[in-house]
């Protein structure tokens, strides 16, 4: 298949002078930076290369993405690919009139963190809604936070929608979402909380009334309506609350070029460079392919096309649909579209428990139930969509929680390498909370890539009162398997999975080595056992999946011929202790070569 590319708000500015500078002579000796000299840069007076720097980046501690080469400074060129990697002395070789350098002050220098799992046009969308902040709440508390809202709104009285971002379904302590807690609240107007989980919504009897949802409205296919006697409860599971998010007015225009003005500057801001949109279509690319072309969006795009559970039972009509979207890729645009997405199951955690698992859910006092979960795509149809897409040429991208949705994967794409050959689609498994230690191998042996949130391996309220009483406790032990994987061999890749929770990359990065993160409710590790090394977090989100991404040969080190998406950081990751990283602060962020986030100047 043909690959179609080409390729909570920002820290606040530094208040100090700009560590950017020219060097406006050909065969100057020292730096000058901000109007003195930075100490320890020697540049070499040997014959000049045959290319001279557009930017040259000193002082600093370089990743590379490899530990057994370190050096110091980057030089730059001014088609915004790396010349050089060294010593400062080394790369003074590159120097020359114009040459811009930034000083790295003995910060990290590596490669942008590539982000191959978020959905950025909600996570922009979402900041032009109220917030729950994913945060545990009583009834009570929600109600008074609620009714903050609907106060702070009067004008969309007597029936405009409320609808609320980051409500925790895992987070409500003293009772199970129902639309009676909602419609006690002094208003007519429809309410729908969005679960931050993206699995989950609750909505009101006004806004189930809204979507024309009914005691006789049947489950859509991905998806469930939790009913009681009485009919809906206003919980809603998976492709079930869309059915009631969709009747919401959207943001105008105007509120979504300004969100995603903002989520992007953030998305910089924070070092990332290169994303897959996991879950997107057609309009999607058609989107991205806009806001890059009038500069909102900097960083590389990736856009996996989903497809529904209903699509996934007709394999060719599956093709054809993400082919159509694959039409759309504007050539040069950097976008790409060669991925398709299959959610084969939904979240674990209480009270939505609709991730596919082996053994099954227990009771909350130990014992098993008859619930295994919900698996929306079967094996069977999954294996033939699998054989298609492949042959195709396409990347497949699962949403597998459960540990029998993953195996139902790795089967599928077993299936399609004994029908079509060894191909280099680079199918990938996302999120993988559970999955059996028989299967650990399987990623090697198939060439899967385990694409893994790893800021959700700590004890939280999702990983806590919400699963550990329902989960066999086998399972419960080998959450989020990262250490594992990795010694069984898998190719590991970053994903933030934002706006499921606030973007954070370098908590990420943190949480996979301490299992702790800055989030744990208990103040220690989760499955400390399945940590991996910082070294290898960096390189999951970096190297790793810039190879998820079918980018390896443009981005992910630092080396000469390679695009210079590269961050500058405030301290030495690797000297510095693993708590500190969650705070890391990103000075400047280069995309081929361009800095398109530097807290000291306006962009």
């Amino acid at each position: 298949m043909t690959d179609h590319s080409d390729e909570p708000q920002p820290p606040a500015p530094s208040k100090g002078i700009s560590r950017r500078t020219l060097l406006v002579g050909g065969s100057v000796g020292v730096v000058v930076v901000g109007g003195a000299v930075a100490a320890g840069i020697s540049f070499s007076r040997g014959t000049p290369p045959l290319a001279v720097a557009k930017t040259m980046i000193v002082n600093g501690a370089v990743w590379t993405g490899d530990l057994t080469r370190t050096a110091e400074a980057v030089a730059i060129g001014r088609d915004g690919v790396i010349l050089g990697v060294g010593s400062n002395e080394d790369i003074g070789r590159f120097k020359g009139a114009g040459t811009e350098i930034i000083d790295a002050e003995g910060g990290t220098v590596m490669p942008g963190i590539h982000d191959a799992h978020q959905h950025p046009l909600s996570g922009a969308e979402g900041a032009a809604y109220p917030s729950l902040g994913d945060e545990s709440v009583t009834v009570a508390e929600l109600q008074e936070r609620l009714r903050g809202f609907l106060a702070s709104t009067p004008d969309m009285e007597p029936d405009g929608w409320l609808v609320v971002v980051d409500w925790n379904p895992a987070g409500l302590t003293d009772a199970i979402a129902h639309r009676d807690f909602l419609d006690v609240l002094e208003t007519n107007r429809p309410i729908f909380l969005a679960g931050s989980d993206f699995h989950n919504g609750w909505a009101n009897s006004a806004a189930l009334a809204a979507a024309g949802v009914t005691s006789t409205t049947p489950d859509p296919e991905g998806g469930v309506i939790v009913r009681d006697a009485n009919g809906p409860t206003g919980l809603l599971k998976d492709a079930a609350l869309w059915a009631v998010r969709g009747a919401a007015p959207e943001l105008t225009d105007k509120q979504k070029q300004d969100a995603y003005r903002a989520g992007f500057q953030l998305a910089a801001s924070l070092g990332i460079t290169s994303f897959m949109d996991a879950a997107g279509g057609r309009e999607s690319v058609e989107t991205f392919q806009d806001l890059r072309g009038r500069g909102i969006v900097h960083q590389r795009v990736s856009v996996a096309q989903t497809i529904d559970a209903d699509t996934a039972t007709d394999p060719e009509g599956a093709l054809a649909q993400i082919e159509d979207a694959r039409a759309a890729v504007i050539k040069d645009s950097g976008v790409s579209v060669r991925t398709a997405k299959v959610f084969l199951d939904g979240v674990a955690e209480f009270p939505a428990q609709t991730a596919a698992m082996l053994d099954p859910y227990l009771d909350g006092d130990g014992s098993p139930t008859d619930h295994y979960g919900e698996q929306y795509v079967s094996t069977d149809d999954f294996t033939k969509l699998a054989t298609t897409l492949d042959a195709a040429g396409w990347q497949i991208h699962t949403h597998s929680i459960g540990d029998a949705a993953v195996r139902t994967s790795l089967d599928g794409f077993q299936a399609a390498r004994k029908n079509n050959g060894k191909r280099d689609n680079r199918h990938t498994i996302t999120h993988i909370q559970f999955c059996t230690e028989s299967d650990y191998p399987r990623f090697a042996e198939l060439e899967v890539i385990a694409n893994m949130q790893l800021q959700w391996a700590t004890p939280s309220a999702f990983t806590l009162d919400s699963l550990q009483p329902y989960i066999a406790p086998h399972s419960y032990a080998r959450q989020y398997p990262a250490g594992a994987l990795h010694r069984a061999g898998a190719r590991l890749s970053g994903g933030s999975d934002w706006p499921v929770d606030r973007l954070n990359p370098w908590n990420q990065v943190r949480t996979a080595v301490d299992r702790t993160g800055s989030t744990s409710e208990t103040g220690g590790p989760l499955n400390a056992s399945e940590s991996i090394d910082l070294a290898t977090s960096l390189t999951m989100h970096t190297e790793g999946a810039a190879y998820q991404l079918f980018q390896d040969g443009l981005t992910g080190r630092i080396e000469p011929g390679l695009a210079a998406d590269i961050v500058i950081l405030n301290h030495n990751l690797l000297t510095s202790p693993i708590a500190s990283v969650s705070d890391t602060t990103v000075n400047y962020t280069l995309i081929n070569g361009k800095v398109i986030h530097d807290p000291s100047r306006r962009q």
